[in-house]
C-alpha cells in the first residue's frame, strides 16, 4: 500500500485549509491536525505523524497568512493592477480578474461596457468597491466606472496575446460557427468566442471540461510528445525533459487560471509516471497534485472546479476496475467499453457535487462523453499544430483547422442533441435532503454494477428516458404582458434594468440563436425576439423556443 502513503496528508491538508477559510479561526484546523497526528501515533506510524503534522502546519500557516494579508489590505482608488483573465457574464457584463500588488488573490472587477481589455495589460480602475460576500480569501469586489490602460502587454505577454488573437482570427475565417467557440477553447483555453448559450450547452451535457483547457488536454499533449520521442529512440531522460519544456511553453501560452493550474498538476504527475512508472501509483500522483495545488493557491480548497477535478480523478482510480468488469459483459470493442467505464465512474462520483453546485444533474453526461471521446485527442494535437502554423506566413493553418473541423462539429452536435433530449437535466430538491438523494442513488448504482446487475441498470435507464419522452408535456404558459417587463436595445444594458423587473426583452438582432434559455443571475428571463424567434414562458420558470431548440 505504498501508493497510499501521501493520501492521509493530502486529504488532511485539504480539510485544514478549507476549514480555515470557512471559519477564519484556528480551533477546528488545529483540532484536525492534532487528531491526524495522534491517530498516526496510535497506529505507530511515526513517519506519517511527522509528515501529516509538518505538511498541514505549513499549509495552514500559508492559508492563514493569505487570509490575514487580505483582511489587512487597504484598497484605494484608483486601483492599479495587471489583468489575468476576462470572462463575459450572462448579464452582458465582463468579469475582469486583476492582480493587484500586495493582494494575495485576484480582484474581481465587473465592467458594464463593451470595452475590450487584454490579459496581461496594466490598468487603472475607478468605481464602486464592495465587500466580497463569496466564501474565500478575497475581501473585495469592484464595479468599474472607468478602466484606463496604463501599459499594454509587453515582451512574452504581448506575444502570447498576439498568438491568441491571430489564432482566433484564423478560426473565424476558416471554420463554421459550430466549431468557432470550441477550437480556441480546447486548444488554448480561449473562450472569447463562446457565448453564454454555448457555455451552458456544455455544462448541461457534462462536456464543460472540453470547452476549455483541462487535465485531459495536458495528458494528451504530454503523452503524445513522449510517444513521438520514443519512436525516434530517445532515452527516458530526454523524453521527460522535452515533454516538460513543451508543457511549460503550453502553460505559459494558455495562462495561469485555476483550471490551468489543475491541468498543470495533471501534466506534472504524468511526467513523474513516465520517469518512474513502477513506483508512481495513480493515488500517489493524485495526492502529489493536491498538495502542490493547495500550497500554491489556498483558495482552491473551496473552488468547485478543484473539488470536481479531484473527485472525478479519485472516482476513476477507485471505480474504473469494478465498472470495467461490469461493462465488459456487453458486446463491443474494448476501447468503447473502457470509455464507458471511465465516463460512468467520473459522472457518478461527481453527481452530488454538481447537484450542490447547480441544483440539477445531467442525465446525458455519460452518453455525451462516450460519443465525443474519440474526437478529443485530434482536436488537441492538430489544433496545437494549427497554432504553430498560424505564426508562419502563407495561412498554412487553414488545412489543419479544416482537418479538425469535423471533430469539433461532432462535439457540438452531440452536445446540442443531448441537451434537447427530454429530461436531459434533472432538478434536485433544494437543501441537503436533495443532495442526500443524489448520493444514495449514485451509491446504489455502484452497488448494482458491483453485483453484476449492469444490464438491469441499463434497462432501467432506458425505461426512465422513455417515460420522460412520453411524459414530456410543457406546463401552462405565462402571458408576458402580465409581467413587469423592460425593453432594451442591447444586452449590455441588462445590468441597468430597475429592481422588480420580471422580464427583459432585447431588441438587438445580432448574434447566433440561443441554444438554451437565457436568464440573469437573479433569475429574470431574457428574450431576444429578433434573434431567437418566438419563445414562450411557462409557470415552472422554463422557456420553450417555437422551433424546438430548447
Amino acid at each position: 500500500m505504498r501508493e497510499l502513503r501521501l493520501l492521509p496528508a493530502a486529504v488532511l491538508l485539504w480539510l485544514v485549509v478549507m476549514s480555515l477559510i470557512l471559519t477564519e479561526s484556528w480551533p477546528i484546523p488545529v483540532g484536525l491536525v492534532l487528531v491526524g497526528v495522534l491517530l498516526a501515533m496510535v497506529l505507530k506510524e511515526w513517519g506519517q505523524a511527522l509528515l501529516v503534522g509538518a505538511l498541514t502546519a505549513v499549509g495552514g500557516l500559508m492559508a492563514w497568512l493569505r487570509l490575514s494579508t487580505a483582511k489587512a489590505f487597504t484598497l484605494s482608488q484608483p486601483v492599479h493592477g495587471t489583468v489575468t483573465s476576462t470572462k463575459k457574464l450572462d448579464s452582458g457584463a465582463q468579469l475582469i480578474n486583476v492582480q493587484v500588488p500586495g493582494y494575495p488573490v485576484d480582484l474581481p472587477v465587473f465592467l458594464h461596457s463593451e470595452q475590450e481589455v487584454q490579459p496581461n495589460t496594466l490598468i487603472s480602475v475607478a468605481g464602486k468597491i464592495e465587500a466580497d460576500t463569496r466564501v474565500g480569501i478575497g475581501e473585495f469586489i469592484m464595479s468599474a466606472q472607468s478602466v484606463e490602460e496604463i501599459a499594454p502587454p509587453r515582451g512574452y505577454a504581448a506575444w502570447v496575446n498576439n498568438v491568441r488573437d491571430n489564432f482566433q482570427t484564423s478560426v473565424v475565417d476558416t471554420v463554421g460557427e459550430s466549431s468557432q467557440g470550441l477550437i480556441p477553447g480546447m486548444v488554448l483555453g480561449d473562450k472569447r468566442l463562446q457565448d453564454v448559450g454555448e457555455t451552458q450547452l456544455y455544462i448541461d451535457t457534462g462536456l464543460s471540461h472540453l470547452s476549455a483547457v483541462s487535465g485531459s488536454n495536458v495528458a494528451i499533449l504530454v503523452s503524445s510528445v513522449v510517444v513521438v520521442l520514443y519512436f525516434f529512440t530517445f532515452g527516458p531522460r530526454v523524453r521527460v525533459i522535452v515533454a516538460l519544456l513543451v508543457l511549460g511553453v503550453y502553460l505559459l501560452l494558455v495562462g495561469g487560471e485555476p483550471s490551468v493550474l489543475r491541468a498543470a498538476a495533471t501534466g506534472m504527475v504524468s511526467l513523474l509516471a513516465v520517469l518512474n512508472s513502477s513506483r508512481i501509483e495513480p493515488i500517489h500522483g493524485l495526492s502529489l497534485a493536491m498538495i502542490f495545488l493547495l500550497l500554491w493557491d489556498s483558495d482552491l480548497a473551496i473552488h468547485f472546479g478543484f473539488i470536481l477535478s479531484v473527485t472525478a480523478t479519485a472516482g476513476i482510480i477507485l471505480f474504473f476496475p469494478l465498472l470495467y468488469k461490469a461493462c465488459a459483459k456487453f458486446p463491443g470493442p474494448d476501447i468503447l467499453i473502457r470509455a464507458i467505464a471511465v465516463a460512468i465512474a467520473a459522472d457518478l462520483v461527481t453527481l452530488p457535487i454538481i447537484a450542490l453546485m447547480s441544483g440539477k444533474v445531467s442525465m446525458v453526461a455519460v452518453l455525451a462523453n462516450v460519443l465525443v471521446d474519440a474526437a478529443v485527442a485530434p482536436v488537441t494535437l492538430i489544433g496545437l499544430i494549427a497554432v504553430v502554423l498560424s505564426l508562419l506566413p502563407g495561412s498554412l493553418e487553414f488545412f489543419a483547422l479544416k482537418l479538425i473541423e469535423p471533430f469539433t462539429w461532432w462535439i457540438f452536435q452531440v452536445a446540442t442533441r443531448c441537451q434537447q433530449l427530454p429530461r436531459s437535466t434533472l432538478e434536485v430538491p433544494a437543501g441537503w435532503l436533495g443532495i442526500a438523494w443524489v448520493l444514495c442513488a449514485a451509491l446504489w448504482i455502484i452497488v448494482a454494477l458491483h453485483y453484476g446487475l449492469a444490464k438491469i441498470v441499463a434497462v432501467a435507464y432506458l425505461v426512465l428516458c422513455t417515460l420522460g419522452l412520453w411524459g414530456n408535456r410543457a406546463p401552462p404558459q405565462v402571458d408576458p404582458s402580465q409581467l413587469q417587463y423592460v425593453v432594451i436595445d442591447h444586452e449590455s444594458e441588462i445590468s441597468q434594468v430597475p429592481a422588480g423587473t420580471e422580464l427583459i426583452i432585447v431588441t438587438d438582432p445580432a448574434g447566433r440563436a440561443a441554444q438554451r434559455p437565457i436568464i440573469t443571475p437573479d433569475g429574470v428571463p431574457v428574450l431576444y425576439p429578433q434573434r431567437d424567434g418566438e419563445v414562450t414562458l411557462h409557470v415552472d420558470g422554463s422557456q420553450h423556443a417555437s422551433d424546438g431548440r430548447f
